[in-house]
């Protein structure tokens, strides 16, 4: 192994607040300390007393005047601060979970672009001055920094660079794929149950649950068998509860429970729909994958297309309804190597040198 580095990966959010860019932080630094390094995870949590609230609230504060670009100042000011507290910690490598908060530095560093903001803004009704005007604030932002810039799929790089961006980045973009710890899954013995649906993963505009439970309606009318599982919690929870008690829909709501009880939850089913209008890479079909679920999904998913063993083109129930009813076949194999903590790890660390 090469000589031991310090290495400190700064995210902008909270620590108790789940998702992908807090998932790839934290595999990241668990990564990192298995082979040897030293890695720190700096967040919200770390700065004093109320000022780790500032950033969200520079966000809604300037959301409220100038939507949508309080994003981009959140970042702003996480960085600011992030840079005030910790900009002269003793490091070797510096990480960035996001490029509205990277900065550039001596030190050898690499930002993470999981996403763009402007091209997750589902829930909200966006003019296309506004979108246009975020679009140029992001492409100056990633124009501005000096270090490589990373995103999380080869599909998603393309989208970003020919469609979303249409030939306006300059910057050299590379993909590193996002890996987990895959050890969990190994142990898979338990059977499955057959017509078992499960979905994880937050319940909000961009997962698009309400088409989920309206699938999964026309399935129970059509089979009782079918039953369904949502793992998650979320901003449309009670739209969620609502739906399920009109129709008096069989479906267990497990809310947020930690990641292993989420990978003993998964292997007990046989199908996973995910009925999300946008993904960069997407954690929870790679674990619906490695459990060997059979998955459904959007075409139009900017992810590993191994992930998805049925695809649907748009998001008509019917389609999806047909799609699962006349499945067959097992689910198709993926190259779990190249999901792994440690490749992520090593090829971010090259990349970054």
């Amino acid at each position: 192994m090469s000589r031991k580095l310090k290495v400190i990966i700064f995210y902008g959010g909270f620590k108790y607040v789940v998702g992908g860019v807090n998932s790839h932080a934290s595999s990241l630094k668990l990564g990192m300390q298995l082979i040897g390094h030293e890695a720190t995870l700096i967040t919200l949590d770390n700065l004093p007393g109320l000022i780790k609230y500032l950033p969200h609230a520079v966000e809604k504060i300037i959301n409220l005047i100038f939507f949508p670009m309080g994003y981009i100042y959140k970042g702003i000011s996480t960085k600011l601060l992030f840079k005030l507290f910790f900009g002269r910690r003793d490091s070797d490598y510096l990480i960035f979970e996001d490029v509205y908060l990277s900065w550039n530095s001596s030190t050898p560093s690499v930002s993470i672009m999981h996403a763009v903001w402007s091209d997750n803004l589902q829930a909200f009704t966006v003019t296309s001055k506004q979108l246009s005007s975020l679009k140029e604030k992001e492409i100056d932002t990633i124009h501005n920094i000096d270090h490589p810039v990373v995103t999380v799929s080869e599909p998603y790089l393309d989208y970003l660079i020919n469609e979303h961006f249409n030939g306006a980045l300059n910057k050299k973009i590379f993909s590193v794929p996002l890996g987990i710890d895959q050890s969990a899954f190994k142990k898979i013995s338990t059977p499955k149950s057959l017509y078992t649906i499960v979905y994880t993963g937050a319940l909000e505009a961009r997962k698009n649950t309400l088409l989920l439970l309206e699938v999964f309606k026309m399935l129970h009318a059509r089979n009782p068998l079918y039953s369904l599982t949502i793992i998650g919690d979320g901003p449309d929870r009670q739209k969620v509860e609502q739906f399920i008690n009109k129709f008096k829909l069989p479906v267990k709501m497990m809310g947020r429970i930690p990641h292993d009880q989420v990978i003993e939850e998964l292997i007990t089913h046989e199908l996973y729909i995910h009925t999300s209008t946008k993904e960069s890479f997407s954690y929870a079909l790679l674990e619906a994958k490695l459990a060997g679920l059979k998955t459904f999904a959007y075409a139009g998913l900017q992810v590993p297309a191994e992930f998805i063993d049925i695809k649907i083109d748009n998001f008509e129930i019917k389609n999806w309804f047909d799609a699962i009813i006349h499945h067959h076949g097992a689910p198709m194999e993926i190259n779990k190597n190249q999901y792994t903590i440690n490749r992520m790890v090593e090829d971010t660390l090259e990349i970054g040198k």
